[in-house]
């Protein structure tokens, strides 16, 4: 994997033309990103099958342990900082989903990968640690033949198997913990569309017209499912990406401003402390003691 260098958060991206990859975790088996902030352009699951130590995802640090799974989107930072031994399996939506066909048929794994409810590790059970240790030596062993011409097509059931897997284990986590995991198609289409225009679209009529919906109607919707209204669901991305920006770049907060979608650093600085109760000049003090 190659690191983009011009980035101030460092990306791992796949190589060139590769979309799917699977390799084996141990303290021996590192990189430059393994123990530095780091993101991805990709879809990661990482499964510890021996872990002792913690685990930074966007500012948060959880305590890892055995059979432990972590499921992370395109664009998430994270550090790993444990004894670790198990897996990380990288692909991207292309190559989950490479035709018609694929979206009619494959598991959509967009919930899985939603965190609106809270983003979590999940524990897995031995049985199903059993199962997974069945695919990813199903998954290697595919990738060895690379002379076979269905050699893409069989990874991708085996990868489906997985995700389901990892689904199960997650709603039976949430059942334990009384946590109750509601979904709905528009909410996760407002998750993407989020993505792609927060830096430039704040207000929550912009989001409701992609729906056809008031914007009481859509918070009504999103409240129901997260908890949360858009304008929150928004204000926590843009937060979350100053954040980012803040703690791991050498960008000035006024650059920063201006990349997401603020002509006013004075009125920047007022949106972040409101929402986080420290200034943007504090937290990045604070993020480099």
């Amino acid at each position: 994997m190659l690191p983009n260098k011009g980035l101030d958060i460092p990306y791992q991206q796949l190589l060139y033309q590769e979309q799917f990859r699977i390799c084996q975790l141990d303290n021996n088996n590192t990189n430059e990103f393994t123990n530095q902030p780091h993101r991805h352009d990709h879809f990661q699951i990482i499964w510890l099958t021996r872990a002792k130590g913690r685990h930074m995802v966007d500012f948060v640090w959880y305590d890892v342990e055995d059979n432990m799974v972590f499921l992370l989107r395109p664009g998430q930072v994270h550090q790993l900082d444990c004894y670790r031994e198990g897996y990380s399996i990288f692909f991207t939506e292309k190559f989950y989903f490479a035709n018609k066909h694929d979206k009619e048929t494959l598991y959509d794994y967009s919930n899985l990968f939603d965190n609106w409810h809270g983003y979590g590790p999940i524990s897995v059970s031995d049985v199903t640690a059993t199962a997974l240790q069945g695919l990813v030596n199903l998954i290697s062993n595919e990738l060895n033949h690379q002379c076979c011409t269905n050699n893409r097509s069989i990874v991708k059931h085996y990868l489906n198997a997985v995700l389901l897997l990892a689904e199960r284990e997650k709603k039976r986590n949430a059942t334990e913990t009384m946590m109750p995991l509601n979904h709905d198609a528009r909410v996760v289409q407002l998750r993407r569309l989020l993505e792609q225009h927060y830096p430039t679209e704040h207000q929550v009529a912009f989001y409701a017209n992609a729906f056809a919906l008031t914007p009481k109607r859509l918070n009504e919707i999103t409240k129901e499912t997260t908890g949360r209204t858009v304008t929150e669901l928004l204000h926590d991305r843009i937060v979350l990406e100053a954040k980012r920006n803040l703690a791991f770049s050498h960008k000035s907060i006024k650059e920063i401003c201006y990349m997401l979608g603020f002509e006013d650093p004075a009125y920047f600085s007022r949106f972040f402390k409101n929402n986080t109760g420290i200034s943007p000049q504090d937290f990045r003090d604070m993020m480099f003691k």
